[in-house]
This record gives C-alpha cells, sequence and structure tokens, in this order.
C-alpha cells in the first residue's frame, strides 16, 4: 500500500474514532484544522496573509491568527505545541509600533470565549514561555499608542514651557 493510502486509512479511522487520536492531551483540537507538511508540499508559498512555517520532519502544523504589530500579521500555519513566545517569533515578532505589556491571546474553550494577557515586556517571563498555543488561537498584540501622540506630546509640553515663560516674564516686568 502507498503511504497515500495508508495516511488516508489512518485519517478515516481517527475520525471515525476508531483509533485513539494522538493530540487527545489537547482536548477540543479539531484534527481536520491540522496540516501535515505532506498536505502542504503543492501549496504555493507566496507573500499574502497566509504564512506556512517550515515544517520540522513529520511536524503537524496547526492554524493560528496572529494580529495587530507583529512582522506578519495574519494566519500562519506553525508546529503543533508551539510556546507563545516561539509563535511570535514565527509570525516576524513584535515591530517597532507594538505595545508587548499586554499580549492577547483568545481562544474558545468549551464554547466560551477565553481571553489571556502576558506580558513579553523586556523578553517575556515563565509564563509566556510556557504557555502551548492551540489551533485556532487568535494572537493580538495591541499598538502603542505613545508614539503615534509623541508630536503632540511634545507640541504641548512646548506650549505650556512658552505660557511659563510668559508669565514669568509679564512678572519680572510688573517687579521692575
Amino acid at each position: 500500500m502507498s503511504q497515500l493510502c495508508l495516511r488516508r486509512l489512518f485519517v478515516s479511522l481517527l475520525l471515525s474514532g476508531a483509533l485513539a487520536a494522538p493530540v487527545s492531551a489537547a482536548p477540543g483540537i479539531d484534527l481536520q484544522d491540522l496540516a501535515l507538511p505532506s498536505d502542504l508540499k503543492d501549496i504555493a508559498k507566496s507573500p499574502g496573509a497566509v504564512f506556512y512555517s517550515s515544517p520540522n520532519k513529520n511536524k503537524t502544523l496547526m492554524p493560528v491568527h496572529f494580529w495587530g504589530e507583529v512582522g506578519r500579521p495574519g494566519l500562519h500555519f506553525i508546529p503543533i505545541d508551539s510556546e507563545l513566545v516561539k509563535g511570535l517569533s514565527f509570525a516576524g515578532g513584535g515591530n517597532s509600533g507594538a505595545k508587548l505589556d499586554e499580549v492577547r491571546v483568545s481562544r474558545v474553550e468549551s464554547g466560551k470565549l477565553e481571553r489571556l494577557s502576558f506580558n513579553l515586556d523586556e523578553g517575556g517571563d515563565d509564563q509566556a514561555y510556557r504557555f502551548v498555543l492551540r489551533p485556532g488561537d487568535t494572537v493580538f498584540v495591541q499598538k502603542d499608542r505613545f508614539h503615534d501622540n509623541r508630536a503632540y506630546y511634545t507640541s504641548l509640553v512646548g506650549v505650556v514651557a512658552t505660557i511659563i515663560s510668559a508669565v514669568f516674564i509679564f512678572k519680572r516686568i510688573d517687579d521692575q
């Protein structure tokens, strides 16, 4: 039997419930959301909103969405059991406008939306390095708005300094 026939037989048995799922340690994973490296060989890998990480040998890939201030936002197929920090690295990491002190992960757990926050400022903490992403997770990196408004704040400080200087000048003139 060819490798493709064996694989199809295995997937059929797995989906029918005749075999225990090898990913049973992670409940809620839909096997149809996963992609095997052999499934990706004929897919053109061009720039866009869908990215395929270089698969490790025989490592299954899972879809994870990366939104916001990351190098390559979009849907990424990354190796299963990737931690948050590793997944962000696959998406190009945080860009210069990223607010890394509140990276959020959203996932549906038992039909409910669960939102988790992680502090990756200064490289992250233990929790961020141990948190394992699951198929369908959405990782959102906010934009740091302070940098957008820097010109506003700078001009505001300049106006305040001018007003204070004018008040001191008028006060000195009145004292003379």
